[in-house]
């Protein structure tokens, strides 16, 4: 099902996919911000589709995450999604153990 069937707006996409990609990296927004040269709450008000991003800004956190810009607006692979969560979550567990 794309975007535009099931409802979900470019804003939404956008600011899922921020999310995702910044806690897969186990970032704060703080840190995204830092990486990407902008201010922190405007990262958080993207994350909560707030912010209508010009391509600036897109382009800058493209760089940030070391992604191309036009995958911030894609849906996300369900099973590319889970094998990067599943990545975190295990390195954080080896990481406790250390």
């Amino acid at each position: 099902m794309t975007a535009a069937m099931d409802g979900v707006t470019t804003l939404r996409l956008l600011a899922q996919n921020v999310r995702v990609l910044r806690l897969t990296r186990g970032w704060s927004q703080e840190a995204l911000a830092e990486a990407a040269e902008l201010d922190r709450s405007y990262i958080g008000d993207i994350e909560r589709a707030r912010r209508n991003v010009s391509l600036n800004c897109l382009e800058r956190l493209a760089r940030a995450f070391g992604v191309p810009a036009p995958d911030l607006l894609r849906e996300p692979d369900p099973a590319e999604l889970g094998a990067q969560l599943l990545h975190r979550i295990s390195s954080e567990i080896v990481k406790n153990e250390d």
